[in-house]
């Protein structure tokens, strides 16, 4: 696994914008990913944080050598909004409940809903 420095990817991350490759998720609570090569080969980009140092991985052929391709930034620009997201849905609050129904009493003059009355489709 590759460690991720701002340093090390400059010229990653200047080929990743200029290709643009398409990134999709396969797993993001594992932080894996599809992405799209220059000539359309489609890689596996995975992602890790062991003691503190955040790692990547292709299986490229750059990054079986240990290199730093553009897969790997590619990747991470959506692993970091995916995870940003999660941690946001594991801390937001419980939905509100939902609202009671209305009830409805039907008598000889027309229909009651809350305050309203309708008779013959109007409002009262």
């Amino acid at each position: 696994m590759i460690k991720l420095q701002a340093g090390k990817m400059t010229k990653a991350i200047a080929r990743a914008k200029a290709i643009r490759p398409r990134v999709r998720v396969i797993s993001a609570s594992e932080r894996v990913y599809s992405v799209t090569g220059s000539k359309g080969d489609t890689y596996t980009v995975r992602f890790a944080v062991v003691n503190g140092h955040k790692l990547g991985e292709c299986d490229c052929a750059a990054g079986r050598r240990g290199r730093m391709c553009f897969h790997i930034p590619a990747a991470a620009s959506l692993n970091i909004a995916v995870q940003s997201m999660r941690r946001q849905g594991a801390s937001a609050p419980a939905a509100p409940l939902p609202a009671p129904p209305i009830s409805r009493k039907i008598g000889w003059y027309g229909v009651r809903i809350g305050n309203a009355m309708i008779i013959d489709g109007w409002a009262v």
